[in-house]
């Protein structure tokens, strides 16, 4: 798909230079299993690894940037030569690097789709699956809702169940799901219908897909389904289930996102995560999802590129007091846009206990980090309309800020429903609604749990977003919250 005319904006500092290692392995699992082992052992407690994602290649996969510094100050190791050795060392068989701009080409291409519908992507990822954590014998919750819960909803994550807990607690809310109609604007590869996220006999009581929109071909169609097209095909689906999804299952604990049966409005925009090719569609999504009504903006997707129309459809969002969450990336250590405009809250990644995710983007544009590795995730399949998939994928090896970010506009559903949006709106109606995304944002930070990281460090943003302490924050008055500076206004560390 190509784009029309692009108004570039100016850059603070360069994000198209820079390699990215990979590396060819065994076809053995084993093989690959044990230099994912290594990797994670020289890591030690400084970061969590739960998977490598996969590279441009059979058997070839990917050292993030992230991954790459965090080995050589550890390891003390002097140069490319040196990472190099240690790398086959550990069983790889070649070793490459790649240009920052060859990578997000290789990104753009996309990867292959077998007849059946399935996705060549394998990962290497580890046997065991993480700690489960269950709530407290006799506590209270939305009806329906039972545990064991899977680790980034609880204490060792973004602290989720005990946000569930308050409303189940607070009689203005108990009994019923008070989140149900805010709306959550998706702008991502559309939809596929899952039974997780409501859909039976062709119908879902939670995508709304009537409200949605289909950039991606040109021909603007009103049905923003995913066509299954090489790339990322069912990434819309996955995070969308991640702060919206419900799914009691026969084998097995239910699966949880973080706000259940919250609004998902899909835009598709694109087919892969790597999004600089639609750059004007991202722009028109944001915009719409804005005069669609919807509360919550997500935007799990990547660019190197900054362009006026994106940060300007920022601004026409924050100026309208929607909340709009974006990923920091991953792979490439810089953080991307659209989370490096300010007006927006820019998610990084951890792990389980707060540990970061080593292939998450890190730096000074990171806002908050949320659960970003080893996260339990549904299986999205091509499937003829009105056949919804029922799958959970059998092991936690979904990664990714796309993951965080949900994470991020899940507890934003949470916490609009905790105050009402009308009640917000008329709270700071007077100077202005851009204090709704201001104020989240600022508690958000406020109320984040503390990071397994150098006390400190600029790297990481405040913490981690903990719902349930976000919900008891207290709101700032009208008129107290600072406004950022525009979103393409350069970065703003007040913001």
């Amino acid at each position: 798909m190509t784009q029309d005319t692009l108004h570039t904006a100016d850059s603070d500092d360069n994000m198209s230079t820079g390699t990215v290692f990979t590396v060819q392995l065994k076809g053995a699992a084993s093989d690959q299993r044990k230099f994912l082992q290594s990797v994670q052992a020289a890591l030690g407690d400084a970061a969590s690894l739960g998977c490598l994602l996969p590279g441009p290649g059979a058997n070839v996969f990917v050292i993030a940037g992230t991954t790459e510094q965090m080995l050589r100050s550890r390891l003390a190791l002097p140069d490319d030569l040196a990472l190099e050795a240690q790398f086959r060392a550990w069983g790889a068989l070649n070793v490459n690097q790649l240009d920052v701009q060859a990578w997000f080409a290789l990104l753009n291409r996309g990867t292959a789709v077998l007849a059946d519908g399935s996705v060549v992507r394998p990962k290497i990822s580890k046997v065991a699956a993480p700690t489960k954590s269950k709530v407290a014998s006799g506590s209270p919750l939305p009806k329906g809702f039972r545990g064991p819960y899977d680790w980034n909803l609880t204490v060792r994550g973004a602290n989720v169940v005990a946000a569930w807990e308050m409303f189940a607690q607070s009689p203005a809310h108990s009994g019923k799901l008070p989140w149900k109609d805010i709306s959550v604007g998706h702008i991502d590869t559309g939809y596929t219908e899952h039974a997780a996220l409501g859909w039976q006999a062709g119908k879902s009581d939670t995508v709304d897909v009537a409200r949605g929109y289909d950039y991606w071909d040109g021909t603007h169609d009103p049905d923003p389904r995913d066509d299954w097209l090489q790339g990322d095909p069912g990434h819309g689906t996955r995070i969308s289930a991640a702060f919206a999804g419900y799914l009691t299952i026969s084998t097995g604990n239910p699966f949880y996102g973080v706000a259940p049966g919250v609004r998902v409005v899909p835009y598709r925009v694109t087919d892969r995560v790597a999004h600089d090719p639609v750059l004007l569609s991202v722009a028109a999504a944001i915009r719409e999802a804005v005069d669609d009504r919807c509360h919550i903006i997500n935007i799990s997707l990547g660019a190197l590129r900054n362009i006026f129309e994106v940060s300007d459809a920022l601004d026409y969002a924050y100026e309208r007091g929607v909340i709009t969450c974006c990923a920091a990336g991953q792979i490439w250590p810089k953080v991307i846009y659209p989370g490096r405009y300010n007006r927006c809250i820019t998610m990084g990644g951890v792990g389980p206990d707060f540990k970061p995710w080593a292939s998450a983007a890190r730096g000074k544009y990171v806002d908050l980090c949320g659960p970003a590795d080893v996260i339990r995730r549904v299986k999205a399949e091509k499937r003829a309309p009105g056949d919804a998939a029922q799958g959970i994928l059998p092991k936690p090896d979904g990664d990714g800020t796309s993951y965080a970010t949900a994470t991020c506009s899940g507890v934003a559903a949470l916490w609009l429903a905790w105050h009402g949006v009308d009640a917000l709106r008329a709270r700071y109606g007077t100077s202005g609604l851009w204090q709704i995304p201001a104020a989240f944002k600022q508690l958000a930070r406020r109320t984040a749990s503390p990071g397994a990281w150098p006390a400190g460090s600029n790297k990481y943003g405040s913490g981690v977003i903990n719902a349930g302490q976000l919900l008891g924050g207290t709101l700032p008055a009208d008129g107290a919250v600072t406004k950022a500076k525009p979103a393409g206004g350069g970065f703003d560390p007040n913001d």
